[in-house]
């Protein structure tokens, strides 16, 4: 049996067991549940079976779980998968001692800035509207940041000037380039202090003193990847959006690969439906809203001064219960916000449902975008430069994760994980309840039915018969 008439089978039972113990279902599955295909996403299916058991507030309950307990074991999870990766590429018959042209007085490596900011980050100036949603720990100075994407900002902004992070990379910023070096580059050193430690020492010390993200991170970042609510105020080019588009749609690819292995050089390149369909999206999203059809095409948007107040929201309390109820009622307005410009009032609903089905979705795809930026793009560059040479460098973002396809996928695993966790505990204990109320309803049934019989032998009136039964359901 194919998968679409899995699903299918799967839908229909729901939807007869619901029919039997609350009457008929209320929604389609051809406009409500975008998983029913041969495609094997298993959090889009596990999604759409919430939808049809609960609904719109048990996904949300899904979302704010999963962003507020599992990010930190995320988190661990993919520095683990770093170090391991970052691991490989130097035994690739490379010393561990650090080279000498790395430590502290050697000539070091010189990284051309765009080479390792793929999405454009560095452009945006941490203090501005969007740079508050993109960067974290804004302070003043930038170089006193524990984010090290805002504190590489504050480096470039003061040419010349060597800053050091954690005690383990020097890095220079050089405006302009001399006897042969590009404009706009970072000279990377070991810091003093590593001059005689291994390379390994290195990369699993600086991986140690990242902070990769937090939930307002993640959400800012998923938001702006459906509707460019940032993306379309800080004037990202079409060019850059396309790029954009392009990486989601080589994750998209990954995510439904549903073998093992990973997936080939095809995955890569685009055909001509997926290129104007990235031009489309990146026309979108240069408006700042996506495109929502229900029945008819709706302009949908979510604006930047919600994310704005989420954000104050969150860095306002340390609380765990706090922040999930500001996460909560957030997501909330915003899927509101989302259904504003929808006409009838009876497709408000599923705009709001396709708003959280959207931020599931796309999960995967803000955390491997915020995985792209130059915090961590920075030691993989440097342990390539190592071990294949000064002139090597990743073409792109897509040139990056076509040369660690087995990093970008135990990522998508380690994560599509703890989604899959969150969500088939919130599906199994529905059914559970479905079967039960199921299982009640019939042994109810099979007792009115026994009860009509015995009245019926004893020369009790039809009528009266009847009676009895309305008022017993």
């Amino acid at each position: 049996m194919a998968i679409i008439d899995k699903k299918k089978k799967i839908f229909g039972k729901i939807a007869a067991a619901k029919t039997l113990t609350e009457g008929l279902p209320k929604l389609k599955n051809s406009s409500s549940f975008p998983s029913i295909n041969n495609k094997g996403n298993s959090i889009t299916f596990l999604t759409d079976l919430i939808k049809s058991l609960v609904g719109f507030q048990a996904l949300v309950s899904s979302v704010v779980d999963t962003l507020i307990h599992s990010l930190p074991k995320v988190e661990r999870d993919i520095k683990q998968n770093l170090k391991i990766e970052l691991k490989n590429i130097v035994s690739c018959g490379v010393n561990p001692q650090l080279p000498t042209w790395i430590k502290s007085s050697g000539s070091g490596i010189i990284i051309e800035v765009s080479k390792i900011d793929f999405i454009d980050i560095l452009r945006t100036d941490p203090n501005s509207i969007g740079g508050n949603l993109i960067y974290n720990d804004i302070t003043s100075p930038l170089t006193n940041s524990s984010d090290f994407n805002t504190f590489l900002y504050g480096v470039i902004q003061d040419d010349g000037v060597t800053y050091t992070w954690e005690t383990i990379l020097d890095i220079t910023f050089n405006a302009l380039g001399v006897a042969g070096v590009p404009n706009n580059t970072l000279t990377i050193k070991a810091n003093q202090s590593y001059d005689n430690k291994t390379l390994t020492d290195v990369n699993n010390d600086y991986i140690n003193s990242l902070s990769l993200f937090n939930t307002e991170n993640i959400v800012n970042k998923i938001v702006d990847l459906i509707y460019g609510s940032i993306s379309s105020t800080i004037g990202k080019s079409i060019k850059q959006l396309k790029k954009e588009s392009e990486i989601n749609n080589v994750i998209d690819k990954m995510v439904n690969n549903t073998n093992i292995n990973p997936i080939n050089d095809s995955a890569f390149s685009f055909t001509k439906e997926e290129i104007y369909s990235h031009e489309l999206d990146a026309m979108n999203r240069k408006k700042g809203s996506a495109i929502i059809e229900v029945g008819k095409t709706v302009t949908s948007s979510v604006p930047i001064e919600d994310l704005t107040t989420f954000n104050q929201n969150m860095l306002s309390t340390s609380s765990i219960i706090e922040k999930k109820d500001f996460l909560t009622t957030n997501l909330n307005n915003m899927a509101t916000k989302s259904a504003s410009n929808v006409l009838s009032q009876m497709d408000v609903p599923t705009v709001k449902v396709n708003f959280i089905q959207q931020i599931i979705n796309n999960l995967i795809k803000g955390i491997i975008s915020i995985i792209l930026t130059p915090k961590i793009i920075l030691s993989f560059i440097i342990n390539h430069k190592i071990v294949y040479g000064p002139d090597a460098t990743f073409t792109d973002a897509i040139d990056f994760i076509k040369k660690n396809k087995n990093l970008t996928n135990s990522i998508m695993r380690t994560i599509s994980e703890e989604i899959i966790r969150i969500l088939m505990g919130v599906a199994l204990k529905e059914i559970a309840s479905l079967v039960a109320a199921k299982a009640i309803k019939k042994q109810k049934e099979k007792a009115i039915n026994k009860q009509a019989q015995l009245q019926s032998l004893g020369g009790v009136p039809s009528s009266q018969i009847k009676d009895s039964l309305n008022n017993t359901i």
